[in-house]
């Protein structure tokens, strides 16, 4: 899937966890950023070889995935190549939800 693609199902993803949120009515919102390895075949636009366990100098992509840790929905992935470190990129992706979620969901803080 191309970048376009991709912003295309992460948006209304993002939309319909938030609309079930506000109505779980939460005390406290905890959300959970996990990267993880995902080996691929052939050669897909954005992948590179880096370190995978199991797999040695496999092409990967090693994805940042944002889930709700109270309800376990997926919220949001940031699509990375496999030779980044875990760190690369995360301190933004992490920073783009504080403000908004705490927007439309006021109990949020």
């Amino acid at each position: 899937m191309e970048n376009d693609g991709i912003e295309k199902v992460r948006e209304p993803s993002c939309s319909w966890v938030i609309d079930e949120l506000k109505r779980e009515n939460l005390p406290r919102l905890t959300f959970d950023f996990n990267g993880s390895v995902q080996s691929t075949r052939g050669h897909a636009e954005g992948m590179a070889v880096g370190f995978n366990k199991s797999k040695k100098g496999t092409h990967s992509y090693y994805p940042l995935f944002c889930t709700v840790a109270q309800t376990d929905q997926f919220f949001d992935i940031y699509h990375r190549p496999g030779n980044v470190h875990d760190s690369n990129g995360a301190d933004q992706f992490m920073m783009n939800y504080f403000a908004p979620v705490a927007k439309y969901i006021p109990f949020v803080r």
